[in-house]
């Protein structure tokens, strides 16, 4: 594609008469692997290592190609590359100067090259260069152009209409619809359809949690305090990777299923209620029901997983444990590996609404390598299994609490806006007392409220949050992934 970003952008840099351009890149563009690839397509190669791997680059180049030593910050240089060498800065800012440079620098190729060639008349500010994302991503997808919502709302409505709802089916309807119509005027109609289904999913989870909770696990786990339980009665031989994506929702999976492998058996499980990952993710590794004491860190996560599996009998050697920075070296020998990929929860605090959240979900998916670790996962004979914690509402503000509300607020050590927890009960019931209003939007324990509809303690008008009932946060993916 002759005006494509990347073909200019090689053009452009590949016109300064020198066999060596040093590079000063500060916003991390050039560092990227595709663009390294697409640059050693076009005859560029490309070093960003220290003075021995530039002096490797260096001699190993040939007439034919020239030569990027790319830095963050200044560094020295061997004296005689020096020599016959042009510095030069890039930015980003240069070739995409009418967009919000921070919300597009981690796109993919192909949604850059589109941004690049749609030319704007006037700078758009965050939220408009996000809007422009969420269309441009919508385009280049033929299905989200066919996206039927008669279609969509007449499915609903039969299943939310059944005896007995199938929230998998329900999952998987609005995983696909929210997927593809973020962004557009159809979401607004998606919304209204959500509002439906959480109505009918808290008369449900009101008559059946406690059943859910103590439910049987051999078929499958129906919430996440069974997920070990069913690995430990179904695949006692098999070596097998539990994938825990922290707030991964179930119409983020639906985002990225396709790129998964074919051979998946898709299915749902319930986060614990309320959708907190102090409660959550400790129920998915202690194996059982959470215990309020329990302080939820990386170290605390892999004594339980530990644990638990050393009293199904596996030896030390056996068990693993990766948090956040994901790598599969030393896991010889090992047939129960947990995973946890902590980052896209990140993302989805700092996002104000799903569009921030769909473009990040995608910047996530190419960043983590996850794809990659699944393929690696599977050649050493893993059967791999993906699930999350708790799923993410698109959230309205209350109002934030006043200095006296949050006396007594925090015990759980959660940072959710959906969810409080008081040190006694007098400080909850007080709250609710002078906040009548609230009743129906909350579920209320002992000491401890969280919303089941859309609302937050917050004054932002809009934000992307988990720690209520509702099942957007609660209903989230369960896949297994094999060779077979």
């Amino acid at each position: 594609m002759e005006n494509s970003l990347i073909k200019h952008i090689i053009k452009v840099l590949s016109g300064y008469d020198a066999p060596v351009l040093i590079i000063e890149n500060n916003d991390g563009f050039l560092f990227r692997a595709d663009v390294i690839e697409q640059l050693g397509r076009n005859n560029i190669n490309v070093s960003i290592g220290n003075s021995l791997s530039q002096r490797v680059a260096f001699e190993l180049r040939n007439n034919s190609k020239t030569l990027f030593l790319i830095n963050k910050q200044n560094r020295q240089y061997l004296e005689d590359i020096e020599a016959v060498a042009i510095h030069s800065e890039f930015f980003l800012s240069q070739y995409l100067s009418e967009y919000h440079i921070p919300s597009i620098k981690d796109l993919s190729l192909l949604i850059l090259d589109k941004l690049f060639v749609t030319k704007q008349l006037f700078s758009l500010s965050k939220s408009e260069t996000l809007k422009e994302i969420a269309k441009i991503s919508s385009l280049s997808n033929p299905e989200n152009q066919n996206f039927n919502i008669e279609s969509f709302t007449n499915s609903v409505n039969e299943n939310l209409s059944d005896e007995t709802i199938d929230w998998y089916e329900i999952a998987t309807l609005f995983g696909n619809a929210i997927s593809r119509t973020i962004g557009s005027d159809q979401f607004d109609l998606i919304l209204e359809k959500i509002k439906q289904a959480n109505d009918k999913f808290q008369e449900y989870i009101k008559e059946n949690y406690a059943q859910i909770k103590n439910s049987n696990s051999i078929k499958k786990p129906q919430i996440v305090s069974k997920i070990l339980d069913y690995i430990d009665f179904n695949f006692k031989e098999e070596p097998v990777a539990l994938i825990v994506v922290d707030g991964l929702s179930f119409w983020q999976y639906s985002l990225i299923a396709d790129r998964l492998l074919d051979n998946k058996k898709e299915a749902i499980t319930f986060s614990w209620i309320p959708s907190i990952t102090q409660l959550s993710r400790q129920s998915i590794f202690r194996g059982s029901s959470p215990l309020n004491s329990y302080k939820q860190n990386p170290t605390n996560e892999s004594r339980l997983w530990k644990k638990y599996w050393k009293s199904k009998n596996f030896n030390d050697f056996e068990i693993d444990y990766k948090h956040d920075t994901v790598n599969l070296t030393g896991i010889d020998g090992v047939k129960r590996l947990g995973l946890v990929y902590k980052d896209l929860d990140d993302y989805m605090h700092s996002s104000k609404d799903y569009i921030d959240l769909l473009k990040l979900t995608e910047n996530w998916f190419e960043r983590s390598r996850i794809q990659t670790i699944i393929q690696e996962l599977l050649s050493q004979g893993f059967r791999v299994i993906i699930t999350s914690d708790h799923g993410n509402i698109q959230a309205k503000g209350w109002r934030g609490l006043n200095g006296k509300e949050k006396l007594g607020t925090n015990k759980s050590g959660s940072r959710s806006e959906r969810h409080l927890e008081y040190s006694e009960k007098r400080l909850k019931d007080e709250f609710l007392d002078n906040n009548p209003e609230l009743i129906d939007s909350v579920v209320q324990e002992e000491q401890a409220i969280y919303f089941k509809d859309d609302l937050s303690f917050s004054r932002r008008d809009d934000l992307v949050t988990h720690g209520g009932a509702h099942f957007l946060e609660v209903v989230i993916p369960f896949i297994e992934i094999t060779n077979e």
